[in-house]
């Protein structure tokens, strides 16, 4: 794992450190956060490395291998509407993205894939993309349930409340202030973060190219949350194939991240932001990305809005829409096909969750907890 450079560890702190691209990124206007309070400290330095900070060495996480050739696997876990993403690189190492609601329900789901399906003892590296309660509001139980070596997160708050003090509280000196820029590695797995703090990545990704669907003269009010535009968000790679997560990043943000300069490139795997709300997947976002394969961590009744449906279908190249939930307000045309939803309306809340397995060729195969259906598909990008 390598962390380092200006993404500054908390005071304190030792073995952890963000790869920094040296940028400071694209300022939104009126946007920035102030760096007050809350337990972070901004420190200069230069690259830190680490060989064994997160408590085992490649390879040594019970249950998974780090031998080459291993996958990276990615799980959707169902926290009815919130998020919960796993990722588990080759190397062992465990990274979640966001935790969920407060309350034992969604920590335990977490824990229970982590335990029974991963075979984990701990987390390596929490990443939380944003402060509302439907993503931070888990972390301090999850934590109980699995020790968790590493915080990452966007800095100061812009909308106080009780979920963000319980983490920072719990986090402590753990935390790493992220930036746009930034670099996670993991082994073969390298995740670079694109969005932080209302400002998106500068200098673009190799890939980035000019985006034919701007100028947009289609607006959205933000009416979510500031926090929303504040996200951590990340593009992780592993040889050919990339996946996207942009938590819950609205228009606004999404317009410095794509125009003009469609600065991401392509993507083969897009977990759609916002649980499919149309506050955010502007087409300008979704038809630059051409995403093979989209997956909606919705709710049955939070998300997967009617126009972020239809943005996602008339996406050039799009092969495989999968989802969490169905949305009960929706017909069918506005859904994910069913062999390809988690957890359909009108039965009893299994909480079933949906995976992938990335194969070090590129190739990478969703399954759906529910039903065992399985796809596959080919990262198409060079």
């Amino acid at each position: 794992m390598s962390m380092g450079g200006s993404a500054a560890p908390i005071a304190g702190q030792a073995g952890s450190a963000v790869a920094a691209s040296g940028s400071g990124g694209v300022q939104q206007t009126g946007g920035g956060v102030q760096q007050t309070g809350g337990g972070v400290q901004q420190t200069g330095g230069g690259v830190q490395q680490t060989g064994g900070a997160a408590g085992h060495a490649a390879g040594g996480l019970a249950g998974v291998s780090g031998a080459s050739g291993a996958p990276l696997q990615i799980y959707w876990i169902d926290v009815e509407g919130g998020a919960a993403t796993l990722l588990i690189a080759p190397n062992g190492e465990v990274v979640v993205v966001d935790a969920g609601f407060p309350g034992a329900r969604d920590p335990g789901r977490i824990a229970q894939v982590l335990k029974d399906e991963v075979h984990a003892d701990h987390i390596d590296h929490m990443i939380c993309t944003h402060y509302h309660n439907d993503h931070v509001g888990g972390i301090p139980t999850l934590g109980g349930l699995l020790p968790i070596s590493h915080f990452y997160d966007h800095g100061a708050t812009v909308q106080q409340g009780g979920d963000y003090t319980n983490y920072v509280t719990y986090a402590g000196d753990k935390r790493v202030l992220t930036k746009a820029g930034d670099k996670l590695t993991l082994g073969d797995v390298v995740l670079t973060f694109v969005t932080a703090a209302g400002k998106v990545i500068d200098p673009p990704l190799a890939g980035s190219k000019a985006n034919p669907s701007c100028p947009s003269t289609v607006t959205k009010a933000m009416d979510g949350g500031a926090e929303n535009g504040q996200s951590l968000g990340f593009v992780a790679r592993f040889g050919n194939f990339s996946f996207l997560d942009l938590g819950d990043i609205t228009w606004d943000i999404e317009q410095l991240l794509m125009c003009p300069t469609n600065r991401v490139g392509m993507v083969d795997l897009f977990q759609v932001s916002h649980h499919g709300q149309d506050l955010s997947n502007s087409p300008q976002l979704i038809h630059a990305l051409a995403p093979v394969v989209a997956v909606m961590n919705n709710g049955a009744n939070k998300g997967g809005g009617v126009d972020t449906f239809e943005t996602l279908k008339s996406s050039p190249g799009l092969q495989g829409l999968w989802a969490i939930h169905q949305v009960t307000a929706n017909d069918a045309a506005h859904n994910a096909e069913a062999d390809l939803t988690a957890n359909l309306s009108g039965g009893a809340d299994e909480a079933h969750w949906i995976k992938a397995v990335v194969e070090a060729n590129g190739a990478y195969t969703l399954t759906n907890g529910r039903n065992g259906t399985s796809r596959t598909y080919a990262a198409r990008l060079p």
